[in-house]
């Protein structure tokens, strides 16, 4: 689609700094949408690495748990359950990915605490809630990853509609103007060419 400009000079070496600038603006944006999509895939497979191995570990705490509610009394279970906890602490940590916010956290060993009555407890319980403690990072981690990468698939949407924008909107706009203005300019040259000779040949 061409722009509504005037055809002058002034205006087509506008339009060639402009449309230079869109192909190198279009060139970086392409770069850097290259290199959102390679960091994406990296984040993806090991979001699915580690999403397998914590769906395993957790499988194994819950059979720890199904084995010690089924040796124990449901009140006594569902007591120790209430007692025991499992602190954490961690802080945010700023970080970035092809300029984009990510969620980090910088995370303190999580300790266990079982405020529970041991000889009214089976060792499953505890087994399983060790296991749970220890499972903690890999999941914090896992909610890192997820969150990074929904961010990011944000981010590569928004830098792939750019470059098409300019890709099949504003470039060939702008050189499809540059070619109108360069045939307009062109012809007055001609006109003017031929302005003169008539006036030569009068004069004569």
């Amino acid at each position: 689609m061409r722009l509504n400009v005037s055809p002058n000079r002034m205006e087509l070496l506008r339009l060639r700094r402009r449309l230079a600038l869109a192909q190198r603006g279009h060139r970086l944006l392409q770069d850097k949408l290259e290199q959102m999509m390679y960091q994406f895939l990296s984040l993806i497979k090991e979001t699915k690495a580690l999403s397998e191995e914590v769906n395993k570990k957790i499988k194994q705490v819950f059979l720890h748990l199904v084995i010690s509610r089924g040796l124990m009394r449901e009140e006594d279970f569902h007591q120790a359950i209430k007692m025991a906890r499992i602190e954490l602490g961690f802080q945010s940590v700023p970080a970035k990915i092809m300029n984009v916010s990510v969620p980090r956290f910088g995370l303190k060993e999580p300790a266990l605490k079982l405020n529970y009555d041991f000889f009214k407890v089976n060792p499953q319980l505890d087994v399983a809630l060790a296991e749970l403690r220890d499972l903690m990072p890999s999941m914090i981690r896992l909610g890192e990853l997820s969150k990074s990468c929904r961010l990011l698939s944000f981010d590569i949407e928004r830098t792939r509609r750019r470059v098409n924008a300019l890709e099949y909107l504003l470039i060939p706009s702008i050189s499809e103007t540059i070619r109108a203005i360069t045939d307009k300019l062109n012809e007055f040259e001609r006109s003017n060419l031929l302005r003169l000779m008539r006036i030569k040949k009068l004069t004569r």
